[in-house]
């Protein structure tokens, strides 16, 4: 790569962001190689079915990021949404009104994370996980008695919305490719988005000059609620059915794919692109354990590693950005205190 092109990647900040990228290249090369069924159609089918959803909400997890904030409800969101969506739906609601049944759900959920993070200054990761477990237990109060399918009968519309493709191209996964580069441009080019990173970067000079801190949290947490709604309702949609499982572990994954794809739970870094990247990254992993019949304890151990891993390394960069030395951090004591 030459100096040029490391100058621009270090100028917009994609240095993580173009790191990952090449390991997910790398990887989908080596599942090509290593597995026929990788460039099957059915299996990019598959892909693009993982990647659309997930992509969605992780816009929403890497706009949280950015502030240092993080919200490990947007799997529960994500699964009472399209119930919410598909019981308007069967009790006879027209579409557009079953659709805004299930992303009020999902911005409702938001709001209320948000108002208890931001303006009562609760921990987001209490909120958050405390969001995620009334969520699924209301999902199982309203799934009693039913099956294992959950709620199937919708307008043939309403299933078009979500099947609907062209060329092999889905259509819900050129939706949220677009929906990323409206959201990285939004990032790049106006003020609103530039003051994410300034806030996450440095709260207390953002503040000084005129940013609610606030008033911005809220709309954060909103923003993360009404993007995992949207995926639900999008899911449902093209899967055809909506149960108590949907959306069941997504956190993790969102959690990780920023990480990963360059965010920082210190605020103050990420990008739209590097969601992206992320997401691709889990997506192909995931795929690479089902190509290879990788059994499923072990991908929890990698899965865990992987995790493990982001946590440690941004948490080292963290502390390097706050000055703290290579020593301190590696808990070794000075030479002149040794005994």
């Amino acid at each position: 790569m030459s100096i040029r092109k490391i100058s621009f990647l270090r100028v917009q900040r994609l240095e993580q962001e173009s790191l990952t990228l090449g390991v997910a290249l790398l990887m989908a090369v080596a599942l090509a190689l290593l597995s026929p069924a990788f460039l099957d159609a059915n299996n990019l089918a598959s892909l693009q079915t993982s990647i659309a959803p997930n992509l969605i909400v992780a816009l929403g997890m890497m706009t949280l990021f950015m502030i240092g904030r993080f919200d490990l409800s947007v799997g529960a969101v994500m699964g009472i949404s399209g119930i919410a969506a598909a019981m308007a739906l069967d009790a006879g609601a027209p579409m557009p009104l079953g659709i805004a049944a299930g992303l009020a759900a999902g911005l409702a959920i938001g709001a209320f994370n948000g108002f208890m993070v931001a303006y009562l200054g609760i921990n987001h990761l209490i909120v958050t996980l405390g969001v995620l477990y009334m969520t699924r237990g209301i999902i199982e109060v309203i799934m009693v008695g039913a099956k294992l399918a959950g709620f199937t009968s919708f307008p043939a519309s309403f299933s078009a919305l979500g099947q609907w493709s062209f060329g092999g191209i889905s259509a819900i996964f050129v939706f949220a490719l677009l929906l990323c580069l409206c959201a990285e441009l939004f990032l790049r080019l106006t003020f609103p988005g530039r003051s994410l990173l300034f806030l996450g970067g440095n709260p207390q000079a953002a503040e000084a000059t005129g940013l609610n801190r606030r008033r911005i949290e809220f709309w954060a947490f909103v923003l993360s609620g009404g993007l995992a709604a949207l995926a639900g309702v999008l899911m449902t949609a093209r899967i055809g059915m909506a149960n108590r499982y949907m959306g069941e572990g997504l956190e993790m994954q969102i959690f990780i794919a920023c990480l990963v794809g360059g965010g920082s739970i210190g605020g103050g870094k990420g990008s739209y692109v590097g969601a992206l990247v992320g997401v691709l990254f889990i997506a192909l992993l995931t795929n690479a354990f089902n190509l290879l019949a990788v059994p499923s304890e072990w991908q929890a151990v990698v899965i865990g590693g992987v995790l493990v891993l982001v946590v440690t390394v941004d948490a080292i960069l963290v502390l390097r950005k706050a000055g703290r030395p290579w020593r301190a951090i590696l808990g070794l004591r000075p030479a002149h205190l040794r005994g």
